[in-house]
Formats: C-alpha cells, structure tokens, sequence
C-alpha cells in the first residue's frame, strides 16, 4: 500500500506567516494508470482546516514532486469532469469577470488509502474524477466525488519558501536519493583524480627526474612510449634547507 509521504501530521497544527495556521486532519492517497505507459501513478491531497475555516487541500504528487494549495472557488456555471475532454476551451466566470479557459488535464483517481476525517464521505476503491482548468495565471480543479458533490478549487504551485510562509515549514519530503547520487559521483571523481595523480599512473617527467640521459649511475623512474624518465643523481650531502 501506498504511504502519504508529505512531512505533515494529522491533529498536528502548522503555523506559518500570520494569518496562516491550518490543521490537516485528514489525507487520502490516490493512483491513476496511465494507459499510454502502463504506469501507476499516485499523489497525495491533505484536507486542511484553515484561516478563516475555510477547506484547504494540499497537493503533493509522488512523481513530480510538486506541492499545490487548492482553496475552494466560487464558479457559478456547473462544470462536470467527465463531460470534458484534453485541449477543450470553454468560459468560466471566476472572480466576476468571464475568463477563457482550457482543459490541460482529466481523468480518475482511485482511493488507495484514507487516514483521519473529512468533510465528504469517502471510501478506499472510490473513484474521483477530476479535471485541471488552466486560465490567465490561474489553475483550476473540478473534482467530482459523486453525484451530489462537485467542486472547484484554485490552485497555486508552492516552492519551498512558500511552503515556510503557508506552513512554518518544508512539507515536501526530504529527497535522500539526490543527495546519495551526489556524493556517489562526488566519490568518483575524487577517485579518478587521485589515481591520475598517482606515481604509477603520471606519465610525464617531474622536477625531480629528467627526460634526457642523466650522467651515469641514474635509474630509470618510468617509461612509456613517448620519453624515458630518470631519477636525478645526488650530489650534495645533507637534508633540508639551504
């Protein structure tokens, strides 16, 4: 089974910038197979009670890893879903002025699982359907939960200083496998420059060996198809320093 992944907890308050404090106190994990790949993909919604009670809904997709706020819009003409197909444009009317919008998603979520309460009756194997509104610098998404309720939120993309500002803190979870690959790559590199460094991999003189035919009693420090490098011959007797 699916698990929710966002760093929140049910019953446990999250305190951002005022006037922002919510309580997430119920989460619901979806999935949806895509039938072009064959894949399953899921997301996350928390249901948050919030400023001014109103019902947030927090968005975290488990493939993208984008985290939206969805809050609840008033559309005074009746969208239905399922009626909408990809690519359609239609006119809402949303904040009293008519706007273009156009379809970018539809489909159907089935419940995987649901933790805590909500304000709509919802069953694991239950399915939603919803549909993404995109407008003038503004995302809308109809949801249809049965037959007697349909709604419609706008949503907003929040990066993670705006999650700090809504919830106090980073509600994306940590991503341990970026980090992992970094040092991976880090460590190989570091290991590639210390072997071209070392002795037996240099394959130029340095400045204690010669190219040329030292004087006799020098030996050969290394060889390849391009010089011949010899230890220079000591003359002077003591250690460092002048």
């Amino acid at each position: 089974m699916v698990r929710p992944r966002a760093r929140m907890r049910l019953g446990h308050a999250l305190v951002g910038q005022p006037p922002w404090r919510s309580m997430p106190h119920g989460v619901v994990v979806y999935a949806e197979k895509d039938p072009s790949d064959g894949r399953w993909y899921h997301w996350e919604e928390w249901e948050l009670l919030g400023y001014e009670n109103l019902d947030y809904w927090v968005e975290y997709d488990h493939d993208t890893h984008k985290v939206t706020l969805y809050w609840p819009e008033r559309v005074p003409e009746t969208v239905d879903p399922e009626s909408l197909r990809t690519g359609q444009e239609l006119t809402l009317t949303v904040d009293g002025t008519p706007q273009q919008v156009r379809v970018g998603e539809v489909g159907a979520g089935t419940i995987r699982s649901l933790e805590g309460s909500f304000t709509y009756d919802l069953q694991k194997g239950q399915e939603v359907a919803y549909a993404e509104l995109h407008g003038p610098g503004f995302v809308l998404s109809v949801e249809k939960f049965d037959e007697r309720v349909l709604d419609v939120y706008r949503g907003t993309v929040l990066d993670a200083a705006a999650q700090k500002r809504h919830f106090g803190r980073v509600v994306a979870p940590r991503r341990w496998g970026c980090w992992v690959w970094f040092l991976v790559v880090a460590a190989l590199v570091t290991f590639s420059t210390t072997r071209a460094c070392s002795p037996e991999h240099r394959t130029d003189c340095t400045p204690r060996t010669l190219a040329t035919a030292p004087p006799a009693g020098s030996t050969v420090v290394s060889e390849d198809q391009n010089q011949i490098c010899y230890r220079r011959p000591v003359t002077g007797v003591g250690g460092l320093g002048k």
